[in-house]
C-alpha cells in the first residue's frame, strides 16, 4: 500500500473537500497515470493498487468512476483489467467510445474511406521510417516512436503530422512519442464535461499526464459557473507545464492519492 501521508497537505485538504459532496465523478487517464509508459503500448500494465482503489470508489454511494483514455475501448478494458459488468465507466478513443453505448463506434462511408487511405499512406511511412509502429483504433491510427533514437523519432513524428495536415478532416493529436490521426474525435474535455453533466456530478476529479489531458483540465476549469468550476479537482501526474491545480510525481504517488480519496469518500458517505 502506498503512503497517503506523502501527499501535499493542500492536496489532502482538497481531496477531503471534494469527497464531501453528495455526487461526484472520479476520472483518470490510464497510461502514465495508472500504468507506466512503455515502448510497446500492449505491454502496459497498471501498477499495484490503482485499479482496486478505483473499484472501491465506484462501489461507494454517489460516486461515478471512469477511465478516460486515448486507447480504443477493448484494449483499454483488457490492459486495465476492468470487468465488462464492473462498476467502472470506460471512455476510449479520446471520448469517441463509451462502454455504456451499444455497438461502440459507428463510422460513415466517408470516414471509412479516409481510414483506408490513411492505412495506405501509413504503410509508406513505415517503409520510410523503420521501427515506427502503428496502432489500429476503431476511429483512427496512432503512430508510436518510443524506443527509437531521438532524431529518428522526431523525423517520424514530423512526417505523421505532415500526413495529417494533408487531410484536413483528420483530427491530429500529438502526445508523448505519439501522433494520433483520427477520422472521428470528441476530445477528453468534451467527454468529461458531458459525463459529469449526465451523472449529475456536483464535483469532478480528473488526473492525467499528457497533452490530451490538458484539454480535459482546461475544459473543467473553463466552466462558466464559477462555483462549479471551483469544485473541479485536477491533478497532473509527472512533470511538464500544466493547467491542473495539483501535481503528483508518478504512478505510485497516484495510487497513494487514490487510496487517500477512498478513505475520505468512505468517511463522507458514512455520515
Amino acid at each position: 500500500m502506498s503512503d497517503p501521508a506523502a501527499l501535499d497537505a493542500a492536496l489532502v485538504e482538497a481531496l477531503a473537500d471534494f469527497a464531501a459532496h453528495d455526487r461526484v465523478l472520479v476520472a483518470t487517464d490510464f497510461d502514465g497515470v495508472l500504468a507506466p509508459l512503455v515502448v510497446d503500448p500492449m505491454d502496459s500494465r497498471p501498477v499495484d493498487g490503482g485499479m482496486p482503489a478505483l473499484t472501491s470508489l465506484a462501489e461507494l454511494p454517489g460516486t461515478t468512476v471512469a477511465l478516460v483514455s486515448g486507447r480504443a475501448l477493448e484494449p483499454l478494458r483488457e490492459l486495465s483489467g476492468a470487468d465488462h459488468d464492473g462498476p467502472l465507466v470506460l471512455v476510449g478513443s479520446h471520448g469517441a467510445e463509451d462502454s455504456r453505448a451499444e455497438g461502440g463506434l459507428a463510422l460513415d462511408d466517408d470516414q471509412q474511406a479516409l481510414l483506408a487511405t490513411l492505412d495506405d499512406e501509413l504503410a509508406t511511412l513505415r517503409e520510410e521510417h523503420p521501427g515506427l509502429r502503428v496502432e489500429d483504433k476503431p476511429a483512427g491510427r496512432v503512430v508510436h516512436t518510443r524506443g527509437l533514437p531521438e532524431d529518428e523519432a522526431q523525423a517520424a513524428l514530423d512526417a505523421a503530422r505532415e500526413l495529417g495536415a494533408r487531410h484536413t478532416s483528420l483530427e491530429v493529436t500529438p502526445g508523448k512519442g505519439v501522433v494520433e490521426l483520427a477520422v472521428a474525435h470528441v476530445g477528453k474535455g468534451v467527454a468529461l464535461v458531458a459525463l459529469a453533466d449526465e451523472v449529475g456530478a456536483e464535483a469532478v476529479f480528473y488526473a492525467g499526464d499528457d497533452l490530451t489531458d490538458e484539454h480535459g483540465f482546461e475544459a473543467l476549469a473553463d466552466d462558466a459557473d464559477a462555483d462549479r468550476a471551483a469544485r473541479r479537482l485536477t491533478v497532473r501526474v509527472g512533470d511538464g507545464e500544466t493547467q491542473a491545480r495539483f501535481r503528483v510525481a508518478d504512478e505510485e504517488a497516484m495510487v497513494g492519492l487514490l487510496e487517500a480519496l477512498v478513505a475520505a469518500r468512505r468517511e463522507a458517505t458514512a455520515r
